[in-house]
């Protein structure tokens, strides 16, 4: 077999080199620490079992910015990981939230929060129908639910209820919420972010998604 000529196999070389892709270079994050989130600084414990990851959502049913998030994070909540556990928390940072996070831990209590979580905030944002105490909220639960008016009282000042709302409180501390107001949300613990990170809400999500992809990749390979 004859050897190509020296100018041809350098061609040819030449030829192979630049039709071969490139490596490829590991995509840079879409969203930056200290810009679109930050560390929660110390970390702080989560409730969640090994190879799991947290996701809190700091909230307030008289929000309108967390009514702009939440159909967002009703889809995401649709397609999260398997091991990734999301937990909303009815942020007080005020006096007069604390009646919006009865009503939560109420409905939770009555096992109707699938159904009237996303309806109280279409009743107060979409209805313009403000839900301002407990004799608002028990109307609007017999109406629409046909919670017995006694049983949604008994609910609202129950023990368990006054305990969620000392925990609710607690949280909120833990995490300096009020340094970043709502809608806030917190991943493993560990990172912040939310309406405050410069980040539009149809966004805010995808920066969750980004941390739990972190987390995961942090996961020690036993519980993985």
């Amino acid at each position: 077999m004859k050897s190509l000529p020296l100018l041809a196999f350098t061609l040819l070389f030449a030829a192979s080199a630049q039709a071969a892709p490139a490596p490829a270079k590991p995509a840079a994050p879409a969203y930056k620490e200290g810009v679109n989130y930050q560390p929660v600084l110390p970390a702080q414990p989560t409730s969640t079992d090994p190879g799991q990851i947290e996701v809190l959502d700091f909230f307030w049913y008289g929000c309108p910015h967390c009514n702009a998030l939440e159909p967002y994070l009703e889809t995401w909540e649709r397609s999260k990981p398997a091991n990734v556990v999301l937990r909303r928390v009815p942020a007080i940072l005020e006096p007069d939230w604390e009646a919006g996070a009865r009503a939560y831990y109420t409905a939770d209590a009555l096992g109707l929060l699938a159904r009237s979580h996303m309806a109280t905030f279409n009743e107060i944002h979409q209805n313009n129908h403000p839900l301002q105490n407990e004799a608002d909220f028990q109307a609007f639960f017999t109406k629409v639910f046909g919670v017995d008016g006694k049983k949604f009282a008994d609910t609202w000042s129950s023990p368990a209820v006054d305990a969620k709302i000392a925990q609710a409180k607690v949280m909120a501390e833990r995490y300096g919420l009020v340094d970043y107001g709502v809608p806030t949300l917190v991943v493993d613990g560990k990172w912040i972010t939310g309406g405050g990170f410069n980040v539009p809400y149809s966004q805010i999500m995808l920066v969750v998604d980004q941390l739990v992809q972190q987390e995961q990749a942090a996961l020690p390979p036993s519980v993985k």
